[in-house]
């Protein structure tokens, strides 16, 4: 997969991951716990990035390296953040495009998750859990992403709510989860959903799909081929055909969205074919999953 150049990553260390609420977990991240008591005692140091508190300046650190840091206290700490990436066929299997910007989109937030200090961890799904980078922390790890995307390949069925039960680093772990998938799964994905919010996740939800299943633009007659099940059906692609299969996509959206709204997941549609400067500073940003 090709890397991000230095720019771009210079760019992605100013945003973070939204989180609606405070999280709890371990000392050493960048994020407000809810953690009491302890709360004023010193932890550790960090380099000063734009944004920080400049009243947490560590001035004496200043005079001794000539650099800003912070220091950080029991307060802020680091929360876990799991990126589960849909492998299964429909996600690119014959459509580059859409395999590109999939693990672009993976790699961005393990890289912001990393910059803020988080435990991050990163798996790929389909029917189960196919493989994993277990939770770690720092951007010194950040190759490791790479190259565990890069290693990926989109095959098999999407069976969304057994793969997402299956990822058991999960279990007893608050964060944030994170899911970049299509959603075109026989068995639907809400019990899936549903499950990791019992086990306190905040989810965001990052629904990819291509320029073509947007909008297929085609016309006249087509044999079409299910990727995950090898399924034949002949169609004669109309323009009533066209409205049909439109009608039917914002319906599967709508549905999508209010699930979403109902269980106070963060959603957005990304369309595949969009550069990953306009995913990120345009889609991500706008809907509020990076700020």
């Amino acid at each position: 997969m090709k890397a991000f150049d230095e720019d771009f990553l210079n760019k992605l260390e100013q945003l973070k991951l939204h989180s609606k609420k405070t999280i709890q977990g371990g000392t050493g991240g960048n994020r407000r716990s809810k953690a009491k008591g302890s709360s004023i005692e010193f932890s550790d140091f960090r380099e000063y990035s734009p944004g920080d508190d400049y009243r947490s300046i560590d001035w004496n650190a200043y005079a001794r390296f000539e650099k800003l840091f912070i220091k950080l206290y029991m307060e802020e700490r680091e929360t876990n953040i799991s990126i589960l990436l849909d492998s299964s066929a429909s996600m690119g299997k014959t459509d580059p495009n859409k395999a590109i910007a999939a693990k672009r989109l993976a790699a961005i937030f393990a890289y912001v998750a990393l910059a803020s200090y988080d435990r991050t961890c990163l798996a790929a799904i389909n029917k189960s859990t196919v493989d994993q980078v277990p939770y770690f922390s720092g951007k010194a790890g950040f190759p490791r992403i790479l190259s565990f995307l890069e290693g990926i390949e989109f095959n098999g069925e999407t069976q969304l709510n057994k793969a997402i039960k299956s990822f058991s680093p999960l279990y007893g772990k608050r964060g944030i989860t994170i899911l970049i998938s299509d959603l075109f799964s026989h068995e639907g994905y809400e019990e899936g959903l549903k499950w990791l919010k019992y086990n306190h996740q905040e989810i965001v939800l990052v629904h990819l799909l291509s320029q073509q299943e947007l909008d297929p633009g085609w016309t006249g007659p087509h044999k079409l081929i299910d990727v995950e099940t090898n399924k034949e059906v002949q169609v004669e692609m109309t323009h009533q055909a066209l409205n049909l299969y439109k009608r039917s996509l914002d319906d599967f959206l709508e549905g999508i969205r209010g699930f979403c709204s109902q269980m106070d997941i963060g959603y957005t549609l990304v369309n595949s074919q969009l550069s990953i400067e306009d995913i990120v500073f345009d889609s991500l940003y706008k809907a509020g999953i990076l700020s």
